[in-house]
């Protein structure tokens, strides 16, 4: 969709036959907003997203876009014909997953998607012994911020700190995590720290404030509600901080435990975490999707007192 073509959709003399392909392109510009956000979503380059798009008016003859002051925008024609392409895209989804599920082999792909410090720190090194297991299967990570779509086959598994309702997941409990605070011994050494009244005086390294971050809510209560000296969404970043000796991080307990040159320092109330296993009920069946799933639900069970801080408590000094 080239600046020069927005403002001109071509004559119904001249339609090409529509490409079903393209629509994909169309919805995504119509929930990015512009041709990098698109490209970005598509894995192709802006171009790419401009001229599949031109095809689809052509094929048409309407004009889908223009730009305004929030952006690349659908035309009102486009928004009449939105939600039959998103129809059309849940079907392609839905044949897919079909597909997917009824593929015997024990061989292919599978994409497991976390939270990132739980990705990287607890669900890989567990992974790649899968992987290794199982030489016909490839074992994709992807650790994320970001809540991907299981209908539209963004991952095939997806475990989440929350419970997701959406029509078509299975969604069964794995485990928990329990948080704790860790400083580095060579911080400690020479500070007083006796209980939670005398946090107030040591830097917290500490996850966002949000609605949903226990952890972040537990020690602003324990604090009472002093300003951290670091805040991160990532738990690794905290970690790092921590063994730096830059303060009191809060932290996963398994992630504190795995590090000797850290100190655990019991408080009250430590803030637990139910994590959830998330798949789509057309694929949960496929062999090589069955296979992961098991494994992540034994292995978290067999982990169970990894992940609620198994470290015997030290004198605190």
């Amino acid at each position: 969709m080239r600046c020069a073509k927005i403002h001109n959709a071509p004559s119904r003399a001249h339609r090409a036959r529509m490409n079903w392909d393209d629509l994909r392109f169309v919805l995504a510009l119509s929930r990015a907003g512009s041709l990098s956000g698109a490209a970005k979503a598509l894995g192709v380059d802006h171009t790419t997203v401009g001229r599949r798009v031109d095809a689809l008016e052509a094929a048409l003859s309407l004009r889908l876009f223009t730009r305004s002051r929030r952006g690349i925008v659908p035309t009102a024609d486009a928004e009449r014909l939105l939600d039959s392409f998103r129809r059309v895209e849940e079907a392609v989804h839905a044949v897919e997953r079909s597909a997917q599920a009824q593929a015997q082999s024990l061989e292919g792909t599978v994409r497991i998607t976390s939270p990132e410090t739980f990705g990287v720190s607890y669900l890989a090194p567990r992974l790649a012994h899968l992987g290794r297991r199982h030489p016909g299967l490839t074992l994709e990570l992807l650790p994320v911020g970001d809540v991907l779509d299981l209908a539209k086959r963004e991952a095939d598994i997806a475990l989440r700190g929350f419970r997701s309702n959406v029509d078509g997941l299975v969604v069964r409990r794995a485990g928990t995590i329990k948080y704790g605070l860790y400083a580095a011994e060579a911080y400690l050494a020479g500070r007083e720290l006796n209980g939670p009244e005398d946090l107030r005086e040591h830097p917290i390294l500490s996850p966002a404030l949000t609605p949903g971050a226990l952890d972040a809510q537990w020690v602003q209560a324990l604090t009472g509600g002093a300003r951290p000296a670091l805040v991160s969404e990532l738990s690794l970043a905290l970690l790092e901080g921590a063994l730096a000796g830059a303060g009191i991080a809060v932290l996963p307990r398994y992630l504190g435990d795995a590090h000797a040159l850290l100190r655990y320092l019991p408080m009250p109330d430590e803030p637990k975490e139910a994590v959830w296993i998330h798949v789509h009920d057309d694929v949960r069946d496929a062999p090589r999707v069955r296979v992961v799933l098991d494994f992540l639900a034994e292995t978290m069970k067999r982990d169970r007192s990894l992940l609620l801080g198994r470290r015997p408590t030290k004198t605190q000094r």
